[in-house]
């Protein structure tokens, strides 16, 4: 999952991993915050301190992580958000039916 993935992806927790689908629903994310290139009234000089330090952290994370196959996330759970490693589920319940029908070799109706 990119920095610029901009798909919304819903968790699931499946065989001892925590994957994530497409969805109409978002409630995984990509573990980068953005970053200011101005100061603002709610986004000031240490909020702007605490997200480069917050994407220092996460970025040294990544750059650890030994299973290339997942990926550092925000998934959000009862309104609070919990970092985990996912991995990219190809097909959801959310995709189109089409989608579906090729990924999980259905029939056609």
């Amino acid at each position: 999952m990119m920095a610029t993935d901009t798909k919304k992806r819903k968790w699931t927790y499946k065989d001892k991993k925590m994957v994530c689908c497409s969805s109409e629903e978002s409630s995984c994310k990509v573990s980068k915050l953005w970053e200011v290139a101005q100061l603002t009234s709610f986004h000031d000089a240490e909020l702007r301190q605490a997200t480069s330090e917050i994407n220092a952290v996460l970025d040294e994370l990544r750059a650890a992580n030994k299973d290339r196959d997942r990926h550092l996330s925000f998934i959000a759970i009862k309104g609070r958000h919990f970092l985990v490693w996912t991995n990219d589920g190809i097909v959801g319940p959310d995709d189109d039916d089409k989608t579906i029908r090729t990924m999980l070799r259905l029939k056609p109706e």
